[in-house]
């Protein structure tokens, strides 16, 4: 059964994500490709999971949840979408499923939960605000050594940031996502080792493409992806690639 955590509630978020998931039940999303390999990193971070709680947040409907518990995990899976969490509970209970415990929560209220060995966010940090407040709430959240990994997108580049505040949702350009959100500032993962050791990972580039993506409606994906492909192997402008990998371990 799922639960309810009642909190604050972010009235335009919630109800986007609440309207992507009654418009789309089963949705896998746009980068599914990406969430599987951000998975399999954390998983290979966290190590054995076997007896481990787990905390997804902003599980969606629940695709990391399914490759946490499938490796034994103990997984409490946290969104404030209350449909996602009712579709997430519904494949729970389809497919038989006893280790995965669905909970509509806000991100700022995961230490009612806890605590946990391990957390895991998909693009989720950069929803977040008052970003501070997060990080003490997850703080509190895991035990003493406990790990987290984050796959998250990067305002470092300044290009890339002009590009989205006044070009994207513009005119014909699309815009996806809910209209709080904004990419993952590199103060804000400053913000983050005031609590944790972190670590920051860049497992591709993307930089170029998103021009495609965005602009050229997916025209000529492949040539710009090869530019990207072509620094990243030359390990140029990495930094800046709108992807990246947070690695943190919690503080005694």
């Amino acid at each position: 059964m799922n639960e309810m955590i009642k909190t604050k509630p972010q009235d335009d978020a919630t109800a986007f994500w609440d309207k992507l998931y009654t418009d789309d039940p089963d949705r896998v999303g746009p980068q599914a490709r990406q969430l599987a390999l951000a998975t399999r990193a954390a998983i290979a971070y966290f190590g054995d999971l076997k007896g481990k709680t787990v905390l997804d947040i902003g599980c969606g409907n629940g695709d990391s949840s399914f490759a946490f518990a499938k490796h034994g995990a103990n997984v409490i899976a946290v969104d404030n979408s209350k449909v996602g969490i009712e579709t997430l509970a519904k494949r729970c209970r389809q497919l038989g499923i006893d280790n995965i415990r669905p909970v509509v929560c806000d991100a700022m209220a995961i230490d009612t939960l806890g605590p946990f060995d391990f957390a895991f966010g998909a693009m989720i940090l950069h929803h977040l605000e008052p970003f501070e407040s997060f990080s003490v709430t997850l703080k509190r959240s895991l035990k003493e050594d406990g790990k987290a990994f984050f796959w998250e997108n990067n305002a470092n580049s300044k290009l890339l940031i002009w590009f989205r505040t006044h070009v994207v949702g513009k005119l014909w350009v699309p815009k996806y996502g809910d209209s709080q959100e904004f990419p993952l500032t590199p103060d804000e993962v400053d913000m983050l080792r005031k609590y944790f050791s972190v670590r920051v990972f860049y497992p591709n580039m993307t930089f170029f493409v998103l021009f495609a993506n965005y602009i050229l409606r997916d025209r000529l994906t492949r040539q710009f992806a090869a530019v990207d492909d072509w620094l990243y192997r030359h390990n140029w402008l990495v930094k800046y690639s709108y992807q990246q990998y947070l690695y943190l371990t919690n503080r005694r």
